[in-house]
């Protein structure tokens, strides 16, 4: 992992003793859910009882609440919570444009500033004609007005090379603004919604679904053994399943349904408009689909062998929170977990994980 810039480094300004204390209560919620201490995992669990990110919070929660508190997805937590990159670029991207402004604003203005004193010396010169100069006076005059005449010409040139530069300049931090947004939403490794992409795809989901009295459903999904597939194959391998699920996920649904990455193994499917009874089929498709595939390592041809997800499905209840409806998906995820994997398991609103 690159060192963060230290803008997206969090700032602390407890003393000495509170530290200390921060310390050890980071250190018990690490031994409480068997968080091996390493750098990136102490800093989401420092971060975590300092209490001041209520979202890095809830996500922790749901992820240790569910015992899938992995590798990769303490990265993700990391990576989204605490070191943005798409972030900070956005802002490098908002200095550039607020340079690019204020060097053409200065250039318009001093522009402006040689026209207002051309414009005066000119009108000198006209008053000048009016009280009716001799011929030495009048060849003064011409030769005034010959050089504001070459001044403005020449400012004006330059005013517009420097527009023209300027808008070149604009026309490429558009460019680079627009594939930056493109980058925001997607995962690089699967090329799905990444977590940031689905939540604004949820959200949008269900405002719908509250005002039109439409059902939603969410299935989360989750690789069977995916530890096993990197310990065994290696991580180029597991990527390759990444990949190749995302592809099978993508390829079962319809175009208003939306697939994404939650981070590490898991993925999540919303199915607008869907009851629990169509999001079970489609969740038993997804299911088969997977099971079905054969997948082998590029290089070698060598079987990675039978891969299987585990599938939580449950429905939008209007009014409810974001992270209620995810983390009663999450819970029927583990109802699946615990009955051997490979299943597709439901929880309806207000039923209870048994």
């Amino acid at each position: 992992m690159n060192t963060p810039p230290s803008s997206a480094i969090p700032e602390h300004q407890e003393n000495l003793d509170q530290a200390a204390e921060y310390l050890r209560m980071a250190l018990a919620f690490m031994g409480r859910h068997g968080i091996p201490p390493n750098p990136v995992n102490f800093s989401l669990c420092y971060e975590y009882v300092c209490g001041n990110n209520t979202a890095l919070n809830e996500a922790l929660d749901r992820a240790t609440s569910t015992q899938r508190f992995t590798e990769a997805t303490a990265r993700e937590l990391y990576r989204q919570y605490i070191w943005d990159e798409d972030k900070r670029r956005l802002e490098e991207l908002r200095a550039e444009l607020r340079k690019l402004i204020v060097e053409t604003l200065t250039g318009v203005t001093q522009a402006q500033d040689d026209a207002t004193r051309c414009a005066e010396n000119l009108s000198a010169q006209s008053a000048r004609l009016e009280r009716g100069p001799s011929l030495d006076e009048l060849r003064t005059i011409v030769t005034g007005v010959m050089s504001e005449t070459r001044h403005i010409a020449h400012n004006g040139t330059l005013l517009k090379s420097m527009l023209d530069e300027t808008r070149q300049e604009v026309e490429a931090l558009r460019d680079e603004l627009e594939n930056t947004r493109k980058q925001i939403a997607v995962d690089p490794l699967t090329g799905l919604r990444n977590r940031r992409a689905f939540e604004a795809a949820l959200h949008d989901a269900a405002n719908h679904s509250a005002q039109h009295h439409e059902p939603l459903a969410l299935l989360v999904v989750d690789i069977d053994r995916f530890k096993e597939v990197n310990d065994t194959f290696g991580h180029l391998a597991g990527d390759r399943v990444l990949r190749s699920v995302g592809a099978l996920l993508s390829a079962n649904v319809k175009g208003k349904d939306t697939v994404a990455r939650l981070g590490g193994e898991e993925f999540a499917v919303l199915l607008p408009n869907t009851p629990l009874s169509g999001a079970e089929r489609v969740g038993e498709a997804l299911r088969h689909a997977v099971e079905q595939s054969r997948l082998r390592r590029s290089k070698t041809g060598e079987t990675i062998g039978r891969v299987t997800v585990s599938i939580g499905i449950t429905e939008y209840l209007a009014g409810e929170t974001h992270d209620d409806f995810i983390g009663r998906a999450d819970q029927a995820l583990y109802q699946s977990k615990k009955s051997g994997r490979n299943r597709v398991s439901v929880l309806r609103p207000g039923e209870n994980d048994r």
